[in-house]
């Protein structure tokens, strides 16, 4: 038996300082990104939690980047004490948890040695037909055939690639990779992509999907959305 309650991430508050603790398997985990904001600039790091109750998403800023990032493993299961709970900041917010996590000095990480059984993944897929719904800047998981793959491009500075996705309801949306995630894109048209924490946004009265550093995009992922979606394409 645990000494400690574990506190499930659905019922997690708004608090400086959590002195119980959540136990909760790593699904994503970022690199660590260059930031800036105003006057002040730093790096940082996002973590996807997830337990039987739900997500949240850690960021971890400068130096807990560098401590952190080598000890914490997408897929496995650890055990988070004493850290902060704070709203979502809206710069990095990747999932619909209107709350975060913000690691403190007191902050311990520790991998879970307990069976215990915590689901791998949670996928709910937003239809294409559903993303010109989305508010602003609200972070939003699709999965979509490729059906167009442009060239990099350079926009004010930043670098872009634009990919067209469409799915079973034929419902077409623009996917714009933004810097390292457009450069390093190895995706084909007739792929399947699976896009978790992209960004609705308008743009010359048209709702596309942003993806930058903090969006994870995986193509042609073994899973049953994924699978599905390509039979109804493969056979159409």
């Amino acid at each position: 038996m645990d000494p400690i309650e574990i506190t499930p991430i659905s019922t997690l508050e708004l608090t400086t300082c959590h002195r119980s603790f959540i136990r909760a398997r790593v699904t994503w985990k970022t690199e660590i990104t260059e930031w800036t904001r105003n006057i002040n600039e730093g790096t940082t790091l996002l973590i996807n939690l997830l337990d039987g109750s739900g997500e949240i998403t850690v960021a971890l800023f400068d130096s807990q980047c560098d401590t952190f990032f080598p000890k914490i493993e997408e897929g496995s299961v650890y055990n988070f004490f004493n850290f902060e709970v704070k709203e979502a900041d809206t710069d990095i917010k990747i999932l619909p948890n209107p709350l975060q996590i913000f690691f403190i000095d007191e902050t311990v990480v520790q991998q879970s040695i307990e069976n215990i059984q915590i689901p791998i993944i949670r996928n709910t897929f937003l239809p294409l037909s559903k993303v010109s719904e989305i508010p602003e800047r609200e972070p939003v998981d699709v999965v979509g055939i490729c059906t167009e793959v442009r060239d990099v491009d350079e926009r004010g500075g930043h670098l872009i690639r634009e990919i067209l996705l469409v799915d079973a309801e034929l419902q077409p949306v623009m996917l714009n990779l933004w810097e390292k995630a457009a450069r390093d894109f190895q995706g084909q048209v007739n792929d399947v992509l699976v896009v978790k924490g992209a960004r609705a946004q308008f743009h010359n009265n048209e709702i596309k999907l942003n993806a930058s550093w903090y969006t994870n995009v995986q193509i042609n992922p073994d899973i049953p959305e994924a699978i599905s979606l390509r039979d109804w394409y493969e056979n159409q």
